[in-house]
């Protein structure tokens, strides 16, 4: 079965629209905060998907702490991967539009846990940068996975990142900035005449666990 997960807030109906319009699925499922129930956003879906003879299953997410909602996020897509009633695999896509800003990192980062494809749908459709059943290193090309590490924890301009990625060109590390920041994975902002780069909180934990990764696959190799 085919299962559209989106992350919801209640008045943002038209992102999840576009998520149901664009993505093919057979069921839908809503994750948000327990104030979802009862709003006039969660009745409209409802009504949408009566009309088309099937029912909006929500999952509540109500933890305050974003890798606690990272956490949530990802038991509740687990289980929509198991389809219990007859024992096979569900395909699941996951769109993050909807909701809080921090619901939407934390359900990308679960989806890079779990590696099921995961979209923004807006005004346009965004593929995130999640390959199925791979880990987190996998889902990034070196050059972008070297950028993440060499920013860190730090606040750094562009030349200071350029001068630290060694003989990568300017052009090439304008480009990866771009990727990751339309992807919420940089921050980036313009004080004293220079562009300064850091991670956001959803980069900060994907580096964490490309970190984790590598030193398990240097273990793995002695």
């Amino acid at each position: 079965m085919r299962v559209l997960v989106s992350t919801f807030g209640g008045d943002d109906v038209d992102k999840v629209i576009n998520a149901m319009r664009t993505l093919s699925y057979e069921r839908l499922v809503l994750i948000g905060e327990s104030s979802i129930d009862g709003s006039e956003g969660l009745r409209e879906i409802e009504l949408l998907e009566q009309l088309a003879g099937r029912e909006v299953e929500v999952d509540h997410v109500d933890k305050q702490g974003f890798l606690e909602q990272v956490d949530a996020v990802s038991e509740a897509l687990t289980k929509h991967i198991h389809d219990t009633a007859s024992g096979s695999r569900n395909t699941v896509a996951l769109n993050i539009s909807g909701g809080s800003k921090i619901l939407g990192d934390a359900a990308l980062l679960a989806a890079f846990r779990i590696g099921i494809e995961a979209y923004h749908c807006d005004e346009r459709v965004t593929k995130l940068p999640v390959l199925k059943g791979a880990n987190v290193v996998d889902m990034f090309t070196p050059l972008q996975t070297e950028f993440i590490t060499c920013v860190g924890d730090r606040d750094l301009t562009l030349d200071e990142v350029v001068s630290r990625l060694g003989n990568k060109s300017r052009q090439s590390a304008e480009r990866i900035l771009r990727e990751l920041r339309r992807a919420g994975i940089l921050r980036t902002e313009i004080r004293t005449g220079k562009i300064r780069v850091s991670l956001s909180e959803l980069g900060s934990e994907l580096g964490r666990m490309i970190r984790m990764t590598r030193g398990e696959r240097s273990v793995t190799r002695r």
